[in-house]
């Protein structure tokens, strides 16, 4: 009878030939360790006794795989032989799991047209928002182009009186008419004129002259410039000054040098440089000029912006005779060129030359 534990055992060459042991590898040092280990004369496997000590673990081999030497586990399973599986987007899944193939296949969507019909309604989403974006890009290119607001001028800006301007601050058309011309400062009486070329004896309708000037508030005071007229009658901001307060006489006077130039005949100009511009602007005196007949527009230079100054107004021009008064030159190609002094002789300073406006009687 067999005693209790393990009964010892003896594996012969012929049993060891016929044992199957596993293939752990396909290369070349594994075929040759397991030549050896069939080929062998006689090899015995090591008795184990129950209850007795574990023997020994063999020493590993040397010619084992980098992955197993090192513990790296096994190596990916890839090869580029193999094509990777195949992928349609109709097997992409939802969030909750349904597939674009239920969409596909979705009876609502054959009826109604399929793909199609959802492809149109994609274009004409991505239309309208094309559309809205092209019709804000023109909108602010549109904005960014329209004109800028011009800056604030005694040309282009009306100040009229109001709460927050003290009078006389404002814009204001003065209607005069020419009332005296004298042209002593020169020898050749023709080369002096003021505009509009006739008095106010000569052609009451013809001798309107109206002056479109800007009054604004300073530091110490109030100043006056004049806007574009015809006559060129061009002068930038003046101190105002008040003469004669509290009387009928209270007045604003400004007194400005001009460079008068005049046209005698054709191509000839001449200029009256340092021409003095006196200005007398009363805040009492109410003015009396009454027109005989219509006036002529083309006399006029009156802006609808501009507020009629409502008392007396004169204005004078003047220059004395001297050497260089005037200085008249041919023009060549509407350019200054030779000096005319034939025919010139110099005026002494007493002789005056003066154009005079007023909107009251003496």
């Amino acid at each position: 009878m067999p005693s209790k534990g393990f009964a010892s055992h003896t594996i012969s060459s012929k049993d060891l030939v016929n044992l199957h042991l596993p293939r752990h590898s396909t290369n070349h040092g594994s075929k040759r360790s397991r030549a050896a280990s069939v080929h062998s004369p006689s090899v015995r496997l090591s008795i184990i006794e129950e209850d007795g000590d574990i023997p020994p673990l063999p020493a590993k081999a040397h010619h084992r795989p980098f992955h197993r030497r090192w513990n790296l586990g096994d190596p990916p399973s890839i090869s580029f032989e193999i094509s990777p599986p195949k992928y349609s987007v109709w097997d992409a899944t939802g969030p909750k799991g349904e597939k674009l193939s239920d969409v596909r296949n979705n009876k609502y969507i054959a009826r109604r047209g399929g793909w199609k019909r959802i492809c149109l309604i994609l274009v004409l989403l991505v239309a309208l928002i094309v559309g809205l974006a092209v019709g804000l890009t023109v909108g602010l290119r549109k904005k960014d182009s329209s004109p800028p607001v011009p800056p604030q001028s005694p040309e282009n800006t009306t100040l009229t009186p109001n709460a927050t301007e003290p009078f006389p601050a404002g814009s204001y058309t003065l209607t005069t008419f020419l009332d005296t011309v004298q042209t002593g400062c020169s020898s050749q009486t023709e080369d002096w004129s003021c505009f509009p070329y006739h008095t106010y004896l000569e052609s009451p309708s013809e001798a309107m002259a109206n002056f479109t000037w800007v009054i604004t508030k300073a530091e110490d005071g109030f100043s006056i410039a004049s806007t574009n007229n015809p006559w060129s009658l061009n002068f930038d901001q003046t101190p105002l000054a008040m003469l004669d307060a509290g009387t009928d006489d209270e007045r604003y006077q400004f007194n400005a040098a001009l460079n008068k130039v005049t046209v005698p005949s054709v191509g000839v100009n001449c200029f009256f440089n340092d021409t003095n511009l006196e200005g007398n602007l009363y805040t009492k005196k109410a003015p009396n000029y009454l027109q005989a007949s219509p006036v002529d527009p083309s006399n006029t230079a009156s802006r609808d912006d501009f507020t009629p100054w409502p008392y007396a107004v004169d204005i004078r021009q003047t220059i004395g005779g001297g050497e260089t008064v005037p200085e008249c030159f041919r023009l060549q190609a509407n350019r200054r060129g030779d000096r005319i002094t034939d025919g010139f002789t110099p005026q002494p300073d007493s002789s005056i030359c003066s154009c005079e406006y007023r909107n009251f009687g003496s």
